[in-house]
């Protein structure tokens, strides 16, 4: 548990998050937010030391470029009153977008095949997944608290 808590604040300082473009406060949540996702990944794929210190940059770097990617489909959203021939460039853009996050994930998983044995890797996207469904779990129940406050 100790390891865990070591790499999940080793993680905190490299996470490839833009932590300037955020809020202070917002800032602190997001960090936090990301130890907890190293903390779990880690000890979901029992990495090991050496793997942890080899994986770790790796998948920030994946990550970041993911982000990137979400980003720039955000900045592209559609509009209310557009065209046809602006709805349909931004269908086609999604789909180019997703192609794009397919070959992504692909290259990054060969490279991840690379420093992990496939066993763990394989392991990867579900403990993405469930990391995210816990943490939407937690925040509908934060949410819910909050409202009953309120009333």
């Amino acid at each position: 548990m100790k390891f865990l808590l070591i790499i999940a604040s080793m993680m905190f300082f490299l996470t490839g998050t833009n932590a300037q473009d955020i809020k202070p406060g917002k800032r602190k949540g997001i960090e936090k937010i990301e130890a907890h996702k190293v903390a779990f990944i880690t000890k979901v794929l029992d990495l090991t030391p050496e793997e942890a210190q080899k994986f770790w940059p790796l998948y920030n770097e994946y990550s970041e470029k993911e982000r990137q990617l979400r980003s720039s489909f955000e900045a592209n959203k559609p509009k209310k009153g557009m065209s046809e021939e602006e709805a349909n460039n931004v269908i086609d853009y999604y789909f180019e977008n997703e192609q794009k996050k397919l070959t992504l994930k692909k290259n990054y998983y060969d490279k991840f095949k690379m420093i992990l044995p496939a066993t763990k890797v394989v392991r990867l996207h579900f403990a993405e997944n469930r990391f995210k469904r816990k943490l939407l779990k937690k925040l509908r129940k934060n949410n819910k608290m909050k409202r009953r406050m309120r009333d």
